[in-house]
């Protein structure tokens, strides 16, 4: 593996074969899975095929390539805080008047399928209240930029799509693989770009003062980002929607959005698991956000989010791209759940003050540029 902080050139993320016949109709809004099983609030331990090592809720993280965490048995979608400030390697001491971040910049990719609506009230609730809890994580006057973007786009034409079984990976696609830096498709929101309301491609707001307009816009941005317009099969491509954003292809459009001595927060929003072409890496995706980050290294960026966890609960599955986007950056996340379709999830749990805290931690202890 590559040097983590050592820049490599972009080049187009494109599989050798990715014009797949057929379609497969969007299993989920009938409640059962297109990939065969049960929907269930339950979440259920990972088979041990899976890349990543699990860990139980409420315990500290392993080594920098543990996972995200374990499912607790509880019925309601599984919570899980393991990370810390303290998982962090960084040459700052408590109190270092030479550490510490100015901005951060949080960035919700979001599933624009149409079963992810019933989630966009619940997600703007929680924001309400981790907006409040960042404010008292962070350092007064700490700038913060919130952008919305779309995990669609990414296919052309892309109007059909599923799983193939027992390994869950993309299967039947009716379109090739089309990323920005192949076709800008010019659709808002889109294919890594920002999602622009109101005429503001992200939100720039400082932490001392009020959080209304922000709290206002996300509401706004989110719900006109999830408005299940987008088909299935571009709807699931959830890790490229998280990594393009940071690609050349939209370094114009995204111009300002991320700061690289500041925090970024890629928080991940889907109920169905990734549709992004199993001929590309998943670490040619975890580079085009380290390369962006390069600067400040991976110390700075903190993964969590709400995910499906349906699929990866299958016996012989090989598709754990979402698990192992989130824990590609050096630390586990440090909360997120499983969402799985019809289920009332604990949004708050995830987006609220254990996100916040180690957001507040990771800033300070981030060190001088150079």
């Amino acid at each position: 593996m590559r040097e983590r902080n050592a820049p490599r050139s972009r080049a187009s993320l494109l599989p050798t074969a990715v014009l797949l016949a057929g379609a497969c109709g969007d299993g989920d809004e009938n409640g059962s899975s297109s990939f065969g099983g049960s929907q269930s609030a339950t979440a259920t331990e990972t088979d041990a095929s899976a890349s990543a090592t699990l860990t139980s809720a409420g315990t500290s993280a392993g080594p920098a390539d543990s996972s995200a965490g374990e499912a607790s048995s509880s019925g309601e979608g599984a919570k899980f805080d393991v990370g810390t400030g303290s998982d962090l390697a960084s040459d700052c001491n408590a109190g270092d008047p030479d550490c510490g971040c100015t901005a951060v910049d949080i960035v919700f990719v979001v599933d624009n399928s149409g079963s992810m609506q019933e989630h966009a009230a619940p997600t703007v609730a929680a924001f309400d209240t981790f907006v409040n809890e960042m404010i008292g994580a962070l350092p007064p006057g700490t700038s913060l930029h919130v952008g919305v973007t779309r995990a669609t786009g990414f296919y052309d034409p892309g109007n059909g799509g599923g799983w193939g079984g027992p390994g869950c990976e993309a299967a039947l696609t009716d379109g090739v693989w089309n990323p920005p830096d192949v076709a800008d498709n010019g659709v808002n929101g889109q294919q890594g770009r920002l999602f622009e309301h109101n005429g503001q491609r992200y939100f720039d707001f400082t932490t001392d003062a009020d959080p209304a307009a922000l709290k206002t816009w996300f509401q706004g941005a989110l719900m006109g980002a999830i408005d299940g317009s987008a088909q299935h099969s571009n709807t699931e491509t959830v890790v490229a929607g998280a990594a393009y954003p940071f690609h050349d292809a939209n370094a114009t459009y995204n111009a300002g959005f991320m700061r690289e001595q500041g925090v970024l927060v890629l928080f991940l929003l889907s109920d169905s698991p990734d549709l992004s072409p199993p001929a590309i890496a998943t670490q040619d995706f975890i580079d085009i956000v380290s390369d962006a980050k390069s600067a400040c290294g991976d110390m700075c960026i903190i993964t969590t989010g709400a995910i499906a966890g349906q699929c990866y609960d299958q016996p012989g599955n090989t598709n754990t791209r979402l698990y192992d986007f989130m824990n590609g950056f050096g630390a586990a996340p440090p909360s997120w759940i499983n969402l799985q379709f019809g289920m009332t999830p604990d949004f708050e749990g995830v987006l609220g003050t254990a996100l916040a805290e180690v957001i507040g931690s990771t800033c300070a202890n981030i060190p001088p540029a150079g």
